[in-house]
């Protein structure tokens, strides 16, 4: 226990100085029969700093008829906008919100920290994948799971939405990792 307190400090300025932010397990977004998404608590870190509530918080009504996007600011709590820009740096995002006028008809889940995602172009050629980080990533790694090749386009590999990829064939798969 007293290692873990030692460290403490270590884990929060390492995260602070590679901008890192979002959740890293748990917490998980639902549809619902009002305006509030379900949620269910995990862990997260927002400007460096680790919030592990031992219940779900509670969160405001999403914003009705509107895709919105949550996230979470260390001193102001959760928040939506219709930007998906987060607020401040090291805001963490939590997800993608859709509402109809009366009850929230669907929600995407914020990548976790370390991540991986499934790609599957459908054709050859430059293409975009949205990372769901709600940050610029630190760093991807592509994995292969077919024949064929897939790599950064040089000139953006990622910004804070969105991997830009090319594919050499259509039928081409991969997982990347991102962080």
């Amino acid at each position: 226990v007293q290692t873990a307190i030692q460290a403490a400090p270590t884990v929060t300025a390492w995260v602070t100085d590679r901008g890192i932010s979002g959740v890293v397990s748990g917490i998980t977004l639902a549809t619902s029969a009002t305006l509030v998404p379900g949620f269910t608590a995990g862990v997260l870190y927002a400007q460096g700093l680790r919030y592990a509530p031992s219940g779900a918080p509670t969160l405001a009504s999403a914003p009705a008829s509107a895709t919105s996007y949550l996230f979470y600011n260390s001193t102001g709590g959760f928040y939506y906008n219709l930007t998906g820009v987060a607020g401040a740096p090291g805001d963490a995002f939590i997800g993608i919100v859709v509402a109809n006028s009366t009850v929230v008809t669907s929600v995407t889940q914020a990548t976790k920290i370390w991540g991986q995602l499934s790609v599957a172009p459908g054709a050859a050629g430059n293409f975009t994948l949205p990372h769901l980080l709600g940050r610029r990533p630190v760093g991807a790694l592509i994995q292969m799971t077919s024949s064929g090749a897939m790599w950064f386009r040089s000139a953006t590999m990622y910004d804070s939405t969105n991997l830009y990829l090319v594919a050499s064939d259509p039928t081409v798969t991969a997982k990347v990792q991102i962080w």
